[in-house]
């Protein structure tokens, strides 16, 4: 649970640097999007990275 919590504090804030980003491209919306999908991405990369770590006994 803290990591989703977490995934969703950082994708949140991919949003709103996308929507600085986006803006200064004039495209804010798309700019709000991949920025949030990145980091999405990314979290579930982490998420899956370190849940099998944790299984192995790797640390």
């Amino acid at each position: 649970m803290k990591k989703a919590v977490g995934s969703l504090v950082i994708m949140v804030l991919a949003a709103i640097a996308g929507f600085f980003l986006g803006a200064a491209l004039e495209n804010i919306a798309g700019g709000m999007i991949l920025l949030a999908l990145i980091a999405g991405i990314a979290c579930i990369v982490y998420a899956i990275d370190s849940a099998g770590k944790e299984s192995s006994g790797k640390k």
